[in-house]
């Protein structure tokens, strides 16, 4: 590996020779793959997405970056890698079991099924996802799984565990509830609540016709944080089907299921024998011990361990890796006698090996078992190799310390296993945990306090951490750090004090060095750092409270004064800290102090939900109306999170109660939206205003109904709410009960004078809201009482066309058995019919064109229908649009005309349709120009060679680029250059942003296409263009190469112009050591006067280039002339 050596920091000491294999040396900063492809591919993104259109279309990286956001639980590659595990021929029993059949095609039904550890419920489950999805494919019917584990509940929330199946059911448009949650929450970097997760989530459903959702180990989830999955899910309704396993001890019938079924899993007789059959005959067993493949010998195996295994496939797992572990024939006899029949004693036997050992192996068993066990959060490969290796007490990693992985793995007695796909490794089961932690204080006494030890001592070598490091380059162990405070909480913190408060002292450097490397690999995101960026500098102190180490909050206290800013006590009101809180506050806190983000230490314990606290502080004199924070008041914040024993203590204390926050309303709005009858009952008794405007609801009925709280709705009538109140996102009750598909809420509100056709609002109408979510029966209740079937208003202009974009074909015709206008002109698509080709919903084509829709109407984002079409690549609308005599040359849109959105597109099939019914291949316009240009740029070669040969104007000028061969030299397609060249494309056309071909492949690094046109007789000193000449744009790029083969072809190295004035200049200013250089070799004038900077030498000296400066000072001494500043 190469060590940083401009900074010194990070070092491996020792050669080539130590055991880290290459993978460990490129994750620790070395210039190896890791540090190159991404960062390739970053470059190739930010170029793609140059020249994406932006007409109302999600960019990749903004999807991505929503997903990430709002679902950072990603089991997508979870499910791939247990798949992997399945044993051909196995769990074939549970496809065909009648229970499960029944379940598989009833309407909303659960299946839990129960099976004692280690049945091998988990490679079940993974097989009846990927059975589900081979046989739903090309369906309305989404499959979503969950694996629960153990290790990972801090990660797990409900709200994230409901983001992940959402993800899973998401397709390319990630849709605008999500969109819009990711805009409201990036500006206080908040992270989405549950409510909202789960309304983006529903709104998904809703657009499926059924889903199964499948839930691996609900034992391994936390009782509270089950409840609260549990009663999210059973709200979804009969579009689901629900799949869950556990252990017997979770019973299902505490939680209200419909049409719940159980079945009792258990490793099948036949399954067993299939398995060990696998695994005795695989090579690695085959090769050590080649007598395993006599017939007596296998049917020995088969026998005992099948008789052992009481339904076990974890059991059998285990005795097969004993097996492994024997050299000879008797070895292996031996051991069959022997074989426990329960776990724990499998688990004793394996420790018992593992002490046989040698003293190095048995040392570093002992180590990895520990980690892994301990471990917060599953390890990765690379983490636990460089966690093995950090030595304690040393300043410095040894690159000779480095342990294989295959080293580890064969000393662990097949307690510890690897996911090949995700490379993080784990213990062999959840029953190795508990296991484990029966025997931690005997065998692994000190676990927490050398794991600790050694993270500190990583964070703590000499140098680190390194301001430069970015994304790439953070070493491995870096991100699983952020758990060392939690690791050495208790008494560790005596034992450790010295090394850990010098970590304290320069947490904040790491901190900021990890989150700046945040866009690819997260923040430290657990406790104490969640909100340490809310301070410019937090003290070791607020650390120290924010992570529960309560030894060393006494011993700051002790040696130094409370900082000025006392945000301490706010941090730890609101993780809950009582003894510290008691520390502070005896020390002399203020218990009103203001903190940016989280308000008064009250506010911060009312978001944390800590009802003794929240006591604690009002006694000391907190100020009960406090709204300082992003929260709100601590009774808006108790409110909208239903911590109603908090809100009884603020009510009792004479909280204010109307109050509006910025955020979530009035506490009685934020309590209707999230459905706290409780809440809401004890505020209307003390006479909260039903009707008080808020934010986002305007006001507490509308909340209510969004939410779908029916009681609450009730109630809030009862109490005078105005059932027709004007505003807010969805515009009345009415419409965000009929967007959210809350059938009895729209009667219930229409019930009690509810206008039906009150505009405003993001539909516009409460019958488009119902319409584009799909929900029918809400769209004949909404026109049954009278709604305007044709009302022109919000984002899709007209019901009608919100069902067409959608692809509601019930809706389509009801609305237009209701006589809706097929050819009203409004909204996003401009036309429904527009609307329809563009989302691919071809039935709904041919249905409007049979109600006599206008097939060229055309609108300025989607253009015509057919160019709707043509630009999602739906190759049976265009056909039908064409048959049905569009006119292939309708202008506007984004694209101009259809051609140049088939081409951007790369749609070959549908250019050449085109094309054939006479499309015009040189038709000017939209955001590419021309069709040529448009294919030139998104390098669809086979494409430019078709409208070449139908006379596309090789030469035509235009566009950002000026013309298609600059367009393609630009973006470095060099076979386009060729074939355009070969066309006859004029080398040295003027004109675009860089005045040539050359200039552009210059600025852009393209070697070989500045080659291709020099050899073409490309003007060398062509100027114009943002730099003036090629050499400018090569010189001020840093493309060095390019300079030399300028230079070498006679380019004028004091050309005026551009710019940079000169190419001298442009060097300068950019720091281009290397070419300043060549450039005054070559006579380069350092007097020479314009440019952005007036010379070069005034652009080096205001950019702080100073061996440039000097390089330019000494000019003079070797040419008379005199460099002037």
């Amino acid at each position: 590996m190469s060590e940083p050596s401009d900074h010194g920091t990070f070092h491996i000491h020792g050669g080539q020779g130590g055991q880290g294999g290459p993978s460990t040396q490129q994750g620790i900063g070395g210039s190896g793959g890791v540090g190159e492809g991404p960062r390739v591919a970053i470059d190739n993104i930010a170029n793609a997405t140059f020249n994406m259109p932006k007409g109302g279309e999600i960019m990749f990286q903004q999807r991505d970056a929503i997903l990430n956001w709002l679902s950072p639980i990603n089991f997508f590659q979870r499910q791939a890698d247990i798949s992997q595990l399945q044993e051909k021929g196995t769990g074939e029993w549970l496809l065909a079991d009648p229970v499960f059949k029944e379940w598989q095609y009833s309407s909303g039904g659960t299946l839990w099924c129960h099976g004692i550890p280690g049945a091998g419920k988990t490679v079940l489950v993974s097989k009846v996802v990927d059975y589900l999805g081979k046989q739903t494919k090309n369906q309305k019917i989404g499959v979503a799984c969950v694996y629960l584990n153990h290790k990972e509940v801090d990660s797990q929330t409900p709200s994230r565990l409901l983001a992940g199946l959402w993800r899973q059911l998401v397709d390319t448009d990630v849709g605008p509830l999500a969109e819009n949650l990711y805009i409201k929450h990036q500006k206080n970097s908040t992270a989405p609540f549950l409510d909202e997760v789960a309304s983006i989530l529903m709104s998904r459903i809703m657009e499926l016709s059924k889903i199964f959702i499948i839930i691996d180990a609900m034992d391994e989830y936390p009782e509270f944080q089950r409840h609260i999955l549990l009663e999210y899910l059973t709200k979804i309704g009969s579009k689901a089907n629900l799949m869950i396993t556990s252990r017997p001890n979770i019973s299902p019938e505490h939680y209200t299921f419909q049409n719940l079924k159980t079945l009792n899993i258990r490793a099948r007789p036949e399954d067993i024998h299939t398995y060990i059959h696998a695994q005795i005959n695989s090579p690695a067993l085959r090769h050590r011990i080649p007598q395993l493949q006599e017939i007596s010998i296998q049917k020995d195996i088969h026998t005992k361990i099948s008789g052992a295994v009481d339904g076990m496939f974890l059991l059998a797992k285990l005795h097969l890796d004993l097996l492994r572990t024997k050299q000879t024939l008797k070895a292996v006899e031996q051991a069959l006698e022997e074989l426990p029949k329960d776990l724990d004693n499998s688990y004793t036997m394996a420790m018992q090996g593992i002490d046989a050992q040698s003293e190095d192996e048995r040392k570093t068993a002992y180590s990895t078992i520990s980690w892994v066990a301990n471990a917060k959060r599953p390890l990765t490969v690379e983490e636990l190799l460089v966690a093995l290796a950090v030595e304690p007490g040393t300043h410095q990693l040894d690159g000779k310390n480095f342990l294989t992985i295959e080293t580890i793995l064969s000393v662990c007695a097949g307690l510890v296993m690897v996911d090949e796909e995700l490379q993080v490794v784990r213990l062999a089961h959840y029953t190795t945990q508990e296991y484990l932690d029966k025997i931690q204080a005997e065998k692994f006494p000190d676990a927490n306090t050398k794991i600790a030890h050694s993270l500190l001592t990583f964070l703590t070598f000499d140098g680190c951490p390194v301001s430069t490091w970015d994304a790439w380059c953070l070493p491995p162990l870096v991100d699983y750090s952020q758990y060392c405070l939690a690791h050495v909480a208790g008494p560790p913190e005596i034992q450790l004090r010295e090394i850990l408060l010098e970590f304290l002292g320069r947490a904040n450097q790491w901190v900021k060095v990890v989150h700046r490397a945040d866009y690819m690999r997260g923040k430290w995101n657990s406790d104490p750092w969640n909100h340490i960026d809310s301070l410019a500098k937090p003290s070791r102190l607020w650390i120290a409270a924010a992570a529960n180490l309560v030894q060393t909050v006494e011993f700051l206290l002790n040696e130094e004064p409370l900082p000025l800013e006392n945000a301490e006590l706010t941090i730890a009101s609101l993780y809950g800290r009582t003894e510290i809180i008691g520390m502070l506050l005896e020390k002399g806190a203020q218990v009103n102090a203001g903190h940016r983000e989280l308000g008064s230490p009250l506010q911060a314990a009312a978001v944390g939900g800590h009802t003794e606290i929240v006591a604690i502080l009002i006694e000391k004199g907190a100020d009960i109306n406090a709204c300082g924070g992003d929260y709100g008041s601590s009774l808006q914040i108790a409110a909208s999170r239903g911590y109603t024993e908090i809100v009884r203590i603020l009510l009792e204390k004479g909280a204010e109660i109307d109050v509006a926050g910025d955020y979530n309303g009035t506490p009685l709005q934020a309590a209707a939206l999230g459905g706290y009858m409780d809440i809401i009952a004890m505020l209307l008794d003390k006479g909260a205003n039903v009707n008080t405007p808020g934010r986002e609801c305007t006001c507490i009925l509308q909340a209510a109904a969004f939410g779908g709280h029916r009681k609450i709705v009730s109630t809030l009538l009862e109490h005078g709410a105005d059932v027709n109140a004007e505003g807010g996102k969805y515009g009345s009750s009415l419409q965000a009960a009929a967007s959210r598909g809350h059938t009895k809420i729209v009667r219930i509100l229409l019930d009690k004078g509810a206008h039906v056709n009150a505009k405003g609002g993001k539909y516009g109408s409460s019958l488009q809201a119902a319409a584009s979510k799909g929900h029918t029966k809400i769209v004949c209740i909404l026109l049954e009482k009278g709604a305007n079937v044709d009302a022109r208003a919000g984002k899709y202009g007209s019901s009608l066309q919100a069902a067409a974009s959608k692809g509601h074909i019930e809706i389509v015709c009801l609305l237009l058995e209701k006589g809706a206008d097929v050819n009203a002109r409004e909204g996003k698509h401009g036309s429904s019919l527009q609307a329809a080709a563009a989302q691919g919903h071809t039935e709904i084509v041919s249905m409007l064109l049979e109600k006599g829709a206008d097939i060229n109407t055309a609108s300025r984002e989607c253009g015509s229908a057919l160019q709707a079409a043509t630009t999602g690549g739906h190759r049976e609308i265009v056909h039908i649009l064409l048959e049905h005599g569009a006119d292939v040359n309708t202008g506007g849109g984004l694209y101009g005309c259809a051609l140049q959105a088939a081409t951007t597109r790369g749609h070959t099939e549908i250019v050449q349709m085109l094309v054939a019914k006479g499309a015009d291949v040189n038709t000017e316009g939209g955001v590419y120009g021309s069709a040529l240009r448009a294919a030139t740029i998104t390098d669809h070669k086979e494409i430019v060679c078709i409208l070449l040969e139908q006379g596309a104007d090789v030469n035509a000028a235009g566009c950002y680029f000026g013309n298609s061969l600059q367009a393609a030299a630009s973006k470095g397609h060099t076979e386009i250059v060729a074939i355009l060249l070969a066309k006859g494309a004029e080398v040295d056309a003027r004109g675009g942003k860089y005045g040539s071909s050359l200039q552009a492949a210059a600025s852009k690094g393209h070697t070989e296409i500045v080659c291709i046109l020099l050899d073409r007789c490309a003007d060398v000193n062509a100027g114009g263009g943002k730099y003036g000449s090629s050499l400018q744009a090569a010189a001020s790029k840093g493309h060095t190469e390019i300079v030399h083969i300028l230079l070498d072809k006679g380019a004028n190295v004091n050309a005026r112009g551009g710019k940079y004035g000169s190419a001298l200049q442009a060097a300068a200013v950019q720091g281009h050591t290397e070419i300043v250089g060549i450039l005054l070799e070559k006579g380069a004038d350092t007097n020479a006067r314009g440019g952005e900077y007036g010379s070069a030498l005034e652009a080096a000296t205001a950019e702080g280039h100073t061996e440039i400066v000097d390089m330019l000072l000494q000019v003079p001494l070797r040419d008379s002339h005199a460099a002037k500043v």
